[in-house]
């Protein structure tokens, strides 16, 4: 056998090194990474979730759920790099759930959503929830005989999310729960805290405003902070057509239906100018010590209040304090 060149011998070296290495960071990776992929029968569907552990389980823990968006998932929710929503967790010692919504492929692209009881049902009070003149989106297989603006599945996600939550209250010792979603997911979050208000605390509404004359109020007392962006025309908060012709209520009528119903009576207002344009209105002293908080963001888009590590904070402070 012919003896390796000198170069040789050091660029095996060097790969060893670097397998060592890799092994090392492999072994001694962060708990922030670990999810564990759960799954149960809900509504004759095989459904999906993952469940994130903090470094530190203890009592009276804060369970928090993270729905994803339309054509999302529990990945996407998440998110890589420093903004990883693991890692806020994490930080907080909180333990997450990350359910998916039913999901179907449609001309090679895969649609997943969430049944808010609203995009499934395409009419409401003040009429179609979308324009004569309105944007494709295909019908979920589980709608049987959709309403011609109905895009969104129309399967009982409420009881799957409720089976989720109450699945690991029997395996932690829970005492507050938060759902928090994004656009689609932040409508699905809304429908659970006016259905489930005796299973659940609070609710963070992203980008997700309810159509037109449909956005509920809770039966029970529940917190609500609702996140909305003034250039946001795929869900305007203040507008109410959006780009693709769907009508959705304007966030500041569903902060003041909110408050009402929860009675609060004190409120405040604050300005943010750094990291980004924001005005938050905070309303407490509410039934059962419960909040209601509006946050308007004066430069973002459909998305999460960026820098997204900021806006993880700027989302779960007024329920923190």
């Amino acid at each position: 056998m012919k003896k390796l060149t000198h170069d040789k011998q050091n660029m095996l070296k060097m790969i060893r090194a670097l397998l060592a290495f890799l092994l090392f960071l492999y072994g001694c990776s962060s708990p922030v990474y670990d999810m564990e992929k759960r799954q149960m029968y809900h509504d004759a569907s095989m459904r999906t979730f993952y469940v994130f552990e903090p470094s530190k389980i203890d009592k009276n823990m804060t369970l928090v759920v993270g729905l994803h968006g339309y054509t999302g998932s529990a990945k996407t929710f998440i998110r890589d790099g420093d903004a990883n929503f693991n890692q806020f967790l994490d930080r907080k010692n909180f333990i997450g759930v990350f359910p998916e919504g039913k999901s179907f492929t449609d001309n090679r692209r895969v649609f997943s959503s969430w049944n808010d009881l609203v995009g499934s049902s395409g009419h409401g009070p003040k009429g179609d929830i979308c324009a004569s003149e309105r944007n494709y989106y295909p019908y979920p297989p589980d709608c049987k005989n959709p309403h011609r603006c109905t895009w969104a599945s129309c399967g009982d996600d409420i009881g799957f999310i409720e089976k989720v939550i109450d699945k690991l209250k029997t395996q932690y010792d829970v005492e507050t729960v938060i759902v928090a979603g994004m656009s689609n997911g932040g409508m699905m979050a809304q429908a659970i805290g006016c259905t489930l208000g005796d299973k659940i605390d609070a609710v963070i509404n992203i980008v997700g405003m309810q159509a037109l004359g449909m956005s509920c109020i809770p039966t029970k007392p529940v917190s609500i902070v609702m996140y909305g962006a003034k250039n946001d025309t795929t869900v305007p908060p203040v507008d109410v057509l959006a780009a693709d012709g769907y009508f959705y209520e304007p966030m500041g009528n569903t902060i003041e239906t909110w408050k009402n119903r929860l009675n609060c009576t004190g409120s405040t207002t604050k300005k943010i100018s750094n990291p980004s344009a924001v005005t938050v209105e905070h309303f407490f002293d509410c039934e059962e010590n419960k909040t209601v908080t509006s946050i308007l963001d004066h430069n973002n888009k459909h998305d999460w209040p960026k820098p997204y590590k900021w806006g993880i904070d700027l989302l779960f402070e007024p329920l923190l304090k």
